[in-house]
């Protein structure tokens, strides 16, 4: 055991560390430091990683062990949480005890790298603070990490030492020479895929920090299948959409920024990267690329890991309510046994409900509201406790058909239907009642479906028999059979006795309509979720949309007023993105361009066109909260 050794700092390579016990000790040969490290001459150092961690361990003494340098000071954090279990176990064994042979290739390093490093790499801002607090700057493994081009603390684009490793010795070990540092601060704030490296950086160094040394491929995998499932990207069987996954991950990030972190996909390729990763193959994908798919499926690397473990169901979590209104459990989260199948035309998920007091209901998912969770879109059997309730109520011979059914909360047909099959024939007895009930019912529907009608008319006074009946369908259908002389009486006329000499005072409309669009134009403005301003979401909001369409050239001031405020997609998007950056403002959020874009669901290569709109606004608001309110 030696009696002094170089500490390593946070986050140092012990291929660092070690370059400074061999600079402080003095020794002239490296094989001479690698004696009394590694107990042999013969070993081959590794910048990233490193073998016979074991033995080094036991030399440096009880402070330290082979599991805390992998972990604190290699970049095998980086790859671990991707691998298969039985191959972390191997490769961990591999490089504690062995020389490391291999090593590299069984970690993807060698055919699946991207974004190869040739060099060591380091960051101006932490090799500047570290020669102020510590006298000597390190070597960061974060840093020398595939795929990374920012440093994750200080924002700062990495730069390549000097010193080229391979025109050294195999057994130097490179130390940070101050006097070969560029210290000025370079950063890519114009760049223009510069938040999406930042973000990746940092993301990458979450892996490294967090211990998540239970988290292997088969974790990841499940969890991936989980949240496609939840963006609707799979089937009810988890069978993943791959073409629909592939339009939008391109759509999230564009061409060329997967070209520049060397991960394009050719979705003709069966073995694409973007299908292997969502695949329970044997093939290790580099982490940079799963980053990548985390980043599309749930935007926050933390939140993916610590729900690593949650399964997304559409219905939530059960157990599951119970809807049988006769049961004494109605409401109550008593149902245990959910089936999940999938709509056939829109493919949304399906759950069937079975209570064991033999209720079976079934509703399309997923469940969005608290309250979705009361809703029933098709009762499939109402068992022996519905029945008996029912066969109480009928054998009291005190209700109605309405209130039976309001009383079990189904139709009244149902209700028919079971004093039939559970022989009361309680209603049959009592068939006039009923009818005048049905009556009374129907004259209520009728009175509410005519009113409807009317109101569709005086909003839209120059719409058609046929456009007044397409914007009524349910209504028009139900009095055309039902009472289809109001229909008749009450429906504009019929083209071709239109008289044709009636005017409309145009000018008088033309003026009432632009005081109208006025104040649904502030409405639409107001609205927390944005609404693009056209003549169709004017014209619907105001009830006037048939006559915006077909007379719009007898309403002049009403045109060109319209004209004034109707808004282009990119004017939409530039409103959008303010409303989303004041909000940041408010909240005293950091505002990031990438995060703006992801709230407005703007497509990359569509927020380009308006990101200089968008930099100008920050930057607006950065100099009045500087300046103050007044001096903006």
């Amino acid at each position: 055991m030696i009696h002094f050794f170089t500490d390593p700092y946070k986050d140092e390579l012990i291929y660092s560390a070690i370059a400074r016990y061999h600079y402080y000790t003095g020794n002239v040969d490296y094989k001479d430091t690698l004696q009394e490290l590694f107990g042999k001459r013969s070993i081959i150092p590794s910048l990233e990683i490193g073998s016979n961690i074991d033995i080094l361990a036991k030399n440096l003494g009880d402070r330290y062990t082979a599991e805390n340098i992998i972990k604190n000071h290699t970049i095998f954090p980086f790859y671990s949480p991707f691998l298969p279990k039985d191959r972390k176990k191997e490769l961990l064994k591999e490089i504690k005890y062995q020389d490391g042979g291999g090593l590299y290739t069984k970690l993807g390093m060698v055919a699946g790298s991207i974004c190869k490093k040739d060099a060591i790499y380091y960051c101006a801002c932490c090799a500047k603070k570290e020669i102020q607090e510590y006298g000597e700057p390190y070597i960061h493994r974060e840093h020398q990490l595939q795929g990374v081009f920012i440093c994750p603390h200080d924002a700062a684009e990495l730069k390549k030492y000097p010193l080229d490793k391979s025109n050294c010795s195999r057994i130097e070990f490179i130390r940070l020479d101050k006097k070969l540092l560029d210290l000025r601060n370079i950063r890519l704030v114009d760049d223009k895929y510069y938040d999406k490296l930042y973000k990746i950086s940092k993301d990458a160094y979450y892996l490294l920090q967090t211990d998540l040394n239970n988290i292997y491929k088969e974790k990841i995998l499940d969890r991936y299948k989980n949240l496609l499932y939840e963006k609707e990207l799979t089937t009810t069987s988890k069978r993943i959409k791959q073409r629909e996954l592939y339009e939008e991950f391109i759509s999230f990030y564009d061409k060329g920024f997967l070209e520049l972190m060397e991960s394009n996909i050719d979705n003709d390729d069966e073995y694409n990267w973007l299908r292997v990763v969502t695949r329970n193959l044997k093939r290790t994908v580099h982490p940079i690329r799963h980053l990548l798919l985390i980043n599309f499926l749930s935007g926050n690397i933390e939140n993916f890991f610590n729900e690593i473990n949650n399964e997304y169901n559409p219905f939530g979590k059960g157990p599951w309510t119970c809807l049988n209104s006769a049961a004494e459990h109605y409401k109550l989260n008593v149902v245990k046994k959910l089936k999940i199948t999938e709509d056939y035309k829109s493919r949304l998920p399906v759950g069937t409900f079975s209570c064991e007091c033999g209720f079976v209901y079934s509703r399309k998912g997923p469940d969005k509201l608290e309250e979705d969770k009361y809703k029933i879109g098709r009762i499939k059997k109402f068992g022996k406790v519905w029945e008996n309730k029912l066969r109480e109520y009928l054998r009291e011979e005190k209700y109605g058909l309405r209130e039976l059914a309001r009383l079990m909360n189904c139709d009244p047909k149902t209700i028919l239907k079971f004093d039939t099959l559970l022989s009361t024939n309680y209603l049959k007895r009592h068939n006039n009642t009923i009818k005048a009930e049905e009556k009374v019912v129907e004259s209520k529907i009728g009175t509410i479906y005519k009113e409807h009608i009317l109101n569709t008319r005086v909003t839209n006074p120059t719409a058609t028999r046929t456009e007044i009946r397409n914007m009524c369908k349910k209504e028009y259908m139900y009095l055309y059979r039902n009472d289809k002389k109001w229909l008749e009486d009450n429906l504009p006329l019929k083209s071709k006795s239109i008289n044709r000499n009636k005017k409309v005072d145009w000018d008088k409309r033309d003026i009432e309509f632009v005081a109208l669009i006025k104040v649904k134009y502030k409405e639409l403005l107001s609205k927390d979720s944005p609404i693009r301003i056209t003549k169709s979401s004017i014209g619907k909001s105001a009830g006037i949309l048939v006559t915006l369409e077909k007379n719009i050239n007898k309403l002049p001031k009403t045109k060109k007023y319209l004209n004034q405020i109707i808004e282009t997609v990119e004017e939409f998007q530039i409103r959008r993105c303010k409303k989303i950056i004041d909000t940041m403002y408010e909240k005293d959020e950091c505002i990031r361009l990438w995060e703006i874009q992801r709230s407005a669901g703007i497509r990359s290569k569509d927020f380009e066109k308006i990101k200089s709109y968008i930099i100008h606004y920050v930057n607006k608001k950065d100099k009045r909260d500087m300046y103050g309110k007044k001096g903006s």
